[in-house]
């Protein structure tokens, strides 16, 4: 038993040398690497004999050991499609990754318009980590040149598939309305309950805002004292529930009077009653 007891301690000694013996051949190999490239990288500075059979000799050592892009790991994406970010990166993939040029993936990834923030950070032997930032979008802008998601600041997102933000955001029409959304929006979240029904704001003449309700209301509002106007809306939509009475425009741009109009087509009265 004593024996056995000494063998197995002998075998785990065996195997922690062999592990010590196996990091340090691995750092070893990892210091002549980098001996290696930097010596590759400075010494042309001082002697230009330095010749692309010599690169192509480095780079493919590298590469047999080991030190190439394998892994990609991308965080912080929640509407971006990772694989955009991947096939940046990957274009790279031929190269050791001592020479992977992380400012050019840094520009080409912030060309797309989703990311507010990006970093990078390499992860040697083979891996390659991008966090991200996200802009956040506010709007549906719709213009000449067709749809675009809008950001509080007005950066235009060019996002292809809009069908996922129809049910949660507004939109917005008129020149320059991206450049103005944030505004009004600020002064609307007073009431967010109501206006979760508003379905589109249209930017007039560059100065003020028509509110288009789903239930074919439009509110038009003035270009100065916007707040005051839509605390009347308020108002009166606490003591008449606006939304219910068949009207189709409340105008507000003189702050002396407030103008209404009904819908008289009674057979959609009658239908709205009657559903």
């Amino acid at each position: 038993m004593l024996i056995l007891k000494l063998d197995k301690i002998n075998f785990v000694s065996f195997k922690n040398k062999m592990t010590i013996l196996e990091n340090v051949h691995k750092k070893l190999l990892f210091l002549i690497l980098f001996i290696l490239i930097t010596s590759f990288y400075l010494l042309p500075k001082i002697n230009n004999t330095f010749t692309e059979t010599t690169f192509n000799f480095l780079n493919k050592i590298l590469i047999n050991n080991g030190f190439i892009i394998k892994n990609i790991e991308v965080l912080g994406v929640n509407h971006l499609d990772k694989n955009d970010i991947i096939k940046i990166i990957s274009t790279n993939n031929n190269i050791n990754i001592f020479n992977v040029n992380i400012k050019n993936i840094y520009r080409n990834i912030m060309d797309n318009t989703w990311i507010k923030k990006a970093s990078i950070k390499i992860i040697y032997p083979n891996t390659i980590k991008v966090f991200l930032t996200e802009k956040k979008p506010i709007a549906i802008w719709q213009n000449r040149y067709g749809n675009s998601l809008i950001t509080k600041s007005g950066d235009i997102i060019f996002e292809k598939n809009l069908e996922k933000f129809k049910n949660n955001l507004p939109i917005i029409i008129g020149q320059n309305a991206h450049k103005n959304v944030h505004s009004i929006l600020n002064i609307l979240s007073s009431k967010r309950n109501f206006i979760k029904n508003i379905w589109s704001l249209t930017f007039v003449n560059e100065r003020r805002w028509d509110l288009h309700f789903n239930q074919g209301l439009t509110i038009k509002l003035p270009s100065k004292n916007v707040e005051n106007a839509w605390q009347k809306v308020v108002y009166l939509h606490k003591k008449f529930n606006i939304l219910s009475l068949y009207l189709t425009e409340i105008d507000l741009r003189n702050s002396n009077q407030i103008l209404g109009k009904i819908n008289l087509d009674k057979n959609l009265i009658f239908k709205k009653i009657n559903p």
